[in-house]
């Protein structure tokens, strides 16, 4: 094994080269390596041309702030950059890699992020491509853009295929020809573990496709081990890969936290009574899953608040799973979850989810439309991409999608008397057409899936033809609160029912 220092890690990126990047969020990320390559350019010009391949957006933000100069930011600079391949991009759209997408001074393509880590992994196996019938009928859809994000981006990189009649998309190999990755730690041999990481997030496919594509693989680690002091299941590469590593000793924040990676338990504090619309929002999801479901959770309101309202209302007979990996324990910002029960890795999670594992999904929304389809890729002026959400639909049977009816300004107060709006927001959420089919919603009922919408002011069943309001929450008038506030034509059902009142307020918050 080659120790070596971030400066002469970044020498080994050629101008013109494929690199892939490690990370989701701030986790897992060789932040001193893409560092180190954005010093180098800075100083000197080179390397120049480069396309960046990443799992998903790599930043240290939270929530969809902060994140500047941090992670892809740093690489954001026109000339560096050639091309990015990646599922999601900055929730933040001042940030500098969407400002370069948006001004048009790097190619850009938003892939699923399932999909992404499945290529990967087809092109380390030596194969000539992958072929998938996920995202079908959505903006990755070739007759629908194949996910090209702006002007800049005129090469196509998949195409459609059919194999035994079912229609798939198609992507070729994504050779690499560096890999810039991030482990807790490497021995004396070279092998890389992950013992005090949250997830791998596909680590191992980006260490993979770059080696098997002639590459150079370089680490960045926390520490140095003797060969055999950590359990060998906690590797995750062997040393074999590996061209060289970088130490780097310190991580950031909760990067490293025992309770989120899995070396230790911990007793959780009650959850906050704070009711904001997003917490009626969740506790109304929560209250409609069945008993011992499995539930994937999505980016957002799901991953963020339906955890929080789900151990308030003591339903801990639900087990969680997050994309990124956790399964068990309660999810919370970042894919991560307290207490998690196991960990896979990426390829493994998108196996289970694209075959339909889970029993439901919990999933955010920012646009929807006449026929259902929801859209979270892009909307609004914000470019957040799809991350794993087309995988996802592909394959969970049963769906909801949470979100308000309105934002920009809302203000809304809950009690057991119903819903009080005070300012109504200044955007719909629902309009005509969306910006991006993410979802595809009359495809997805035809195939058999279920899917309902969740909002602060009702529920709505999506149907063959359209949307359905099924269920409305007390307080709200129906025609001022809501269907004045949708652009299209919505059924309501001939048996519209009341949701109940007690779904308004936590009932941990109550005094006894």
């Amino acid at each position: 094994m080659q120790v070596i220092s971030s400066q002469q890690a970044a020498e080994l990126v050629p101008d013109g080269a494929t690199i892939a990047v490690s990370g989701g969020g701030y986790r897992v990320v060789p932040e001193s390596l893409i560092t180190a390559v954005a010093d180098r350019f800075a100083a000197c010009g080179t390397p120049r041309g480069l396309t960046v391949i990443t799992v998903a957006m790599i930043e240290r933000g939270r929530g969809g702030k902060g994140g500047a100069s941090s992670g892809l930011n740093r690489l954001a600079r026109e000339g560096l950059m050639k091309r990015v391949i990646t599922s999601s991009f900055s929730r933040a759209s001042s940030n500098e890699l969407n400002m370069l997408i948006g001004a048009n001074k790097t190619e850009a393509y938003n892939i699923p992020m399932g999909t992404l880590v499945q290529l990967l992994r087809a092109t380390s196996a030596g194969r000539r491509g992958f072929a998938t019938p996920v995202g079908i009928g959505t903006f990755v859809d070739p007759r629908q853009g194949g996910g090209k994000v702006n002007a800049a981006t005129r090469e196509e990189i998949c195409r459609l295929t059919s194999l035994e009649g079912e229609e798939m998309i198609y992507y070729p190999r994504l050779p690499v020809d560096v890999a810039l990755i991030k482990a807790s730690a490497a021995d004396a041999r070279g092998n890389l573990y992950y013992d005090r990481e949250a997830f791998d997030h596909g680590t191992i496919e980006l260490a993979l496709a770059a080696f098997q594509s002639g590459g150079k693989v370089i680490a960045e680690v926390n520490r140095l081990v003797e060969t055999g002091e950590i359990h060998p299941r906690m590797g995750r590469i062997p040393g074999r890969l590996v061209h060289g590593v970088v130490v780097q000793p310190g991580d950031w924040e909760d990067e490293q936290d025992p309770v989120l990676t899995g070396a230790a338990r911990a007793d959780l504090p009650a959850p906050a009574a704070r009711n904001l619309p997003r917490d009626v929002i969740a506790r109304i999801a929560v209250s409609r899953l069945p008993k011992g479901a499995m539930v994937n959770l999505g980016a957002g309101l799901p991953m963020y608040e339906v955890p929080e309202q789900a151990r308030g209302m003591g339903r801990d007979d639900i087990y969680f799973t997050v994309e990124q990996g956790p399964f068990g324990g309660w999810p919370k910002v970042g894919g991560v979850s307290r207490n998690p029960e196991i960990i896979l890795d990426q390829n493994e999670v998108f196996q289970f989810y694209e075959g339909g594992g889970p029993d439901v999904s919990i999933l955010s929304f920012g646009e929807v439309d006449a026929q259902g389809n929801i859209n979270v890729s892009r909307f609004s002026g914000m470019l957040p991409g799809c991350g794993g959400f087309v995988n996802i639909v592909h394959g969970v049977r049963s769906l909801m999608f949470c979100g308000t009816l309105t934002t920009g300004g809302l203000e809304e107060s809950h009690g057991p008397d119903g819903l009080h709006i005070t300012t109504e927001g200044r955007i719909r959420r629902f309009v005509e057409a969306v910006e991006q089919i993410t979802f595809n919603a009359q495809r997805g009922i035809a195939e058999g899936k279920q899917a309902s919408i969740i909002t602060d002011r009702g529920i709505f069943d999506v149907r063959p033809g359209g949307l359905c309001l099924t269920q409305i929450v007390p307080g709200v008038d129906l025609r001022r609160d809501l269907l004045d506030r949708i652009p299209f034509r919505v059924e309501v059902a001939a048996d519209l029912a009341t949701l109940p009142a007690e779904l308004l307020t936590p009932s941990w918050a109550s005094p006894a």
